[in-house]
């Protein structure tokens, strides 16, 4: 159901489903909040296959943002299948979000802005 990479520094958090829901959070967020427990870790949850985000799914995404934030930790956003990218755009939350097409130009965007 989740599976993580690490490239370049970055760790990257993917999924084997095409839905993130009240059915699945409780085992995917301990695979994302893990990852924020050393500072300054640089995260990409790459989406890609995901078509159906509830709105535990999002609970999930602005709780793990918030996280990130407080203990000096960068979380990005990338490969947002059309139906994903319109649910995050309905509830503007691509404009809170940094949102990467792919998980190269994300990845790419963490070597631009150097360590952290």
């Amino acid at each position: 159901m989740v599976y993580h990479e690490k490239e370049d520094g970055v760790e990257i958090i993917g999924f084997t489903t095409d839905r993130i829901s009240a059915l699945n959070v409780d085992e995917i967020r301990p695979a994302i909040m893990r990852l924020f427990d050393l500072p300054y870790t640089r995260v990409i949850i790459d989406l890609g296959g995901v078509d159906l985000l509830d709105s535990t799914a999002f609970a999930m995404i602005l709780h793990s943002m918030r996280v990130a934030r407080s203990n000096y930790c960068t979380i990005r956003l990338c490969a947002l299948t059309p139906r994903a990218r319109e649910l995050f755009e309905l509830l503007q939350l691509h404009t809170a979000l940094e949102i990467y097409p792919d998980r190269e130009s994300c990845i790419e965007s963490f070597r631009q802005s150097g360590p952290s």
